[in-house]
């Protein structure tokens, strides 16, 4: 019924009575309990802090027999107000009687209890009402704030309620269903039975009828599988016997109400539209708040998350790696020659490519790993408790899945698909997040450099300890070299402008009459060869200058 654990609820209630006796009696109690009572003699005054005041309440506890505004007509005008509408109500009563009860509940009360009932029993129905409230409260909110963003409809009403009765005796079970299948409630439900000894782990119904003795009692208890679950049913508990410390149990475990099987059935069939009336609504802002969040943090493409979620989820999981001293690895991906997809074949062919590649990393992915597009081409996913070791062997996996995949152009033409990867782990290779995201992106541009299709791990010390450094003009060289091989590498995917940027910035570079300022001076166009002799003259040049720095530095250590 909550996600709260009620044995330490804490909450704020709007209690009214037109009694000062009794409102300081019932009200102190209250508090006593370590609860946040408004008290107040008015109904009026009452609907104006409900409605109007400046914080919200958990919990109404409104009096039934009031001269100026009954508790049944404060209830209706509460439930037809937005801020009110899900706040769980409680009816206070000085009467017994099943057609005040039954009133009670169709204007709209969760439930009520009598001023004369024992102080453990209240407390026990309070603490879960106010978790009750609280959990309406934030799916309330969670649904407006994202149905603001994402301008979703609300989640469609399901056409008809699923009722289940759960009963350790099968005479009781089929009386309990005869009289409910023969008595209005709200409309037209699905009634079902099932035998205690049928394992029940999960329920798509939105009401259980259970007995005492299965929801409480043995080795695998209902309410403890069931009670304060967000997603699960309603529970009803029938009990055989009258009982204050049964209830009390039940309402603490995480019941939503409880009866006795010599409860009228009138009274039955009211409470049993109140609870569905109320798990309903849940369910329904449940799903549409779901809804709404997946469609908030999925990439509408491929399905699979997007960049924004990658990213929160991958901080989530740094710092529980970093807490509790696991490893993690992330996987960076790349669609190889994704370009020439879509120029050769077309964009429709590029989408598909897309696709395509999702849906099998996500199919070979474990259900606790994290996959993202993490933009245009490119792909992201987290291992968590995953070592390098078994990093590089899930990111093989990745890219034998997507090696051999074929799409096809509109007007004919396919295409195979291979990608490439970089993996990256933490601790082995990085100390903070934004490290690991760096040098595993490295990882992946090494991938591509060495001809795609292929993993890279992030590469650790490249230069070897007894290599001494080379002379500052080197150094420099070097990076000038490392800029331009990553340039032309980023020209594979992309315009072809770099290749000509790095072809202009090397002739610059070259003295006139040598190979190099010939190349340059040829190249009109960029094509595949042209990039891969850039690379190939780049790595000679990265030697040379590479060689002439021990030269320079055995020199100097002479």
């Amino acid at each position: 019924m909550a996600a709260l654990n009620s044995l330490g609820t804490t909450g704020r209630i709007l209690l009214v009575d037109d009694s000062p006796i009794a409102l300081e009696a019932i009200g102190s109690r209250l508090m006593e309990s370590g609860l946040d009572v408004v008290m107040t003699t008015s109904p009026r005054e009452s609907l104006g802090l409900a409605t109007e005041g400046p914080q919200p309440f958990d919990l109404l506890i409104l009096d039934v027999m009031m001269p100026e505004m009954n508790g049944h007509e404060l209830t209706r005008r509460l439930r037809s107000h937005s801020r009110t509408s899900n706040t769980p109500i409680l009816l206070l009563t000085s009467l017994d009687s099943t057609d005040d009860r039954v009133n009670g509940l169709v204007a709209g009360a969760d439930d009520f209890f009598t001023k004369t009932a024992p102080d453990a029993e209240m407390l026990a129905r309070v603490r879960s009402f106010i978790s009750l409230g609280k959990m309406r409260a934030q799916l309330q909110a969670q649904h407006e704030a994202m149905a603001r963003v994402m301008r979703e409809p609300d989640a469609p009403t399901p056409p008809q309620a699923r009722v289940e009765i759960v009963h350790h005796m099968p005479v009781v079970s089929e009386r309990l269903a005869r009289a409910l299948r023969g008595t209005p409630v709200g409309g037209e439900f699905q009634l079902t039975q099932r035998a205690p000894s049928q394992r029940l782990g999960t329920s798509d119904a939105d009401l259980l009828i259970v007995s005492y003795p299965v929801a409480l009692e043995g080795e695998q208890p209902l309410l403890k599988r069931f009670g304060f679950d967000e997603e699960a049913p309603a529970l009803l508990v029938v009990d055989e016997v009258e009982s204050t410390s049964r209830r009390v149990l039940a309402f603490d475990a995480g019941a939503d109400d409880y009866l006795t099987l010599q409860t009228p059935m009138a009274e039955l069939a009211a409470r049993l539209a109140s609870a569905l009336r109320r798990q309903r609504r849940q369910r329904q802002l449940r799903t549409s708040r779901d809804r709404a969040m997946l469609v908030a943090v999925t990439d509408p493409l491929t399905g699979l998350y997007n960049r924004a979620y990658f990213h929160e989820a991958l901080g989530v999981e740094f710092r529980r790696a970093q807490r509790y001293k696991h490893p993690m690895t992330l996987v960076l991906l790349d669609l190889d020659h994704f370009k020439q997809v879509n120029d050769n074949l077309g964009h429709t062919a590029g989408d598909q490519a897309l696709r395509e590649v999702s849906l099998r990393l996500r199919q070979t992915a474990r259900s606790t790993d994290v996959v993202a597009r993490h933009g245009g081409e490119e792909f992201a996913m987290i291992l968590p408790e995953t070592d390098l070791e078994h990093g590089l062997i899930a990111a093989e996996r990745f890219r034998a899945a997507v090696d051999g995949a074929t799409v096809h152009g509109a007007r004919g033409g396919s295409r195979a698909l291979t990608i490439s990867a970089g993996v990256g782990c933490y601790p082995a290779h990085a100390t903070s997040m934004s490290e690991l995201i760096e040098l595993t992106d490295a990882a992946l541009y090494n991938a591509k450099r060495q001809g795609r299709n292929r993993v890279c791990p992030v590469t650790v010390g490249a230069e070897p300890a007894h290599v001494p450094a080379p002379a500052p003009a080197a150094s420099a060289t070097n990076t000038v070299l490392e800029r331009l091989r990553r340039l032309v590498a980023e020209d594979v995917e992309g315009p072809l402008t770099a290749t000509r940027t790095a072809a202009r910035m090397l002739h610059e570079a070259s003295a006139p009459g040598d190979a190099l300022h010939i190349l340059t001076t040829q190249l009109r166009s960029s094509s595949d060869e042209v990039r891969q002799e850039l690379l190939r003259v780049m790595d000679d040049l990265s030697r040379a200058v590479l060689d002439a720095g021990r030269v320079g530095g055995s020199r100097d250590h002479k």
